[in-house]
Parts: C-alpha cells; sequence; structure tokens
C-alpha cells in the first residue's frame, strides 16, 4: 500500500492543512466517522464495496503474475529451441567437412544467447 501525506503548516496565523492520497480501498477512519454521523447505513456499504474491490485486486494480481510467468517460460523454451537449432547447424556442418560456416553459425549461436542472458541480467536490475 502507498501513500502520499502533505501537511501546510502557517505560524502567525494558526493555519494547518493535512492530506492524504493512498491506494488503499479503505476509508480513512476519520472520514468513516464522518459518515456513520451522516448516513449510517452507508458505512456497511462502504465496507462491503472495499472486499469486493479488494478480491478483485488479489484476482487481478494473480493473473498477471500467472502471464508473466509464462511469457518467462516462453521466452526460455524459445531461446532453447533457437540455441539448440543455431548448435545443430554448426554440428551438421562441421560434420559434412564446411568447418568455417560451421565455425560462424556457432560462435554467432554462442555469442548471441551469452548476450541475451547478460544484456536481459542487466535490464532485470536496472528496474529494481
Amino acid at each position: 500500500m502507498s501513500g502520499k501525506h502533505t501537511q501546510v503548516r502557517a505560524n502567525r496565523n494558526e493555519v494547518a492543512v493535512s492530506h492524504t492520497t493512498t491506494d488503499s480501498p479503505l476509508l480513512p477512519i476519520e472520514q468513516i466517522e464522518r459518515l456513520q454521523a451522516i448516513a449510517p447505513h452507508r458505512v456497511e456499504w462502504v465496507f462491503d464495496q472495499t472486499q469486493i474491490e479488494s478480491e478483485a485486486r488479489r484476482k487481478e494480481t494473480r493473473r498477471i503474475n500467472t502471464m508473466i510467468f509464462m511469457e518467462r517460460i516462453a521466452g526460455l523454451v524459445f531461446a532453447l529451441v533457437i540455441s539448440l537449432i543455431g548448435l545443430g547447424a554448426a554440428t551438421y556442418l562441421a560434420l559434412s567437412g564446411s568447418e568455417v560456416p560451421a565455425s560462424i553459425i556457432g560462435g554467432t549461436t554462442l555469442v548471441g544467447i551469452v548476450t541475451a542472458f547478460v544484456a536481459g541480467k542487466k535490464s532485470d536490475t536496472s528496474k529494481k
């Protein structure tokens, strides 16, 4: 839960302003107390809506985490397939007697794999 709290004070006339912004689905206690004084039947509705919203947030978070996991696994599988194809082609060419094209394809495949993993690790750490 993240929040932002702002306070402004003036010494001469004793003016103080306080403002809080939060992404929490629950209202601050002071606002709930004011709502209780104005419309007591709406307080229960606020709590019901808060529960519905929190359940929706948990469901959305679970779905997002599942999609991120599937994306990462798919990326690993495709990287494995591409690297196996590249190394397989290099092996086939080397066994066929074409050492220069085999070394170029094999070297390029290995450099590509290492670059992808190193660049991927750097971008992951820069996001944090």
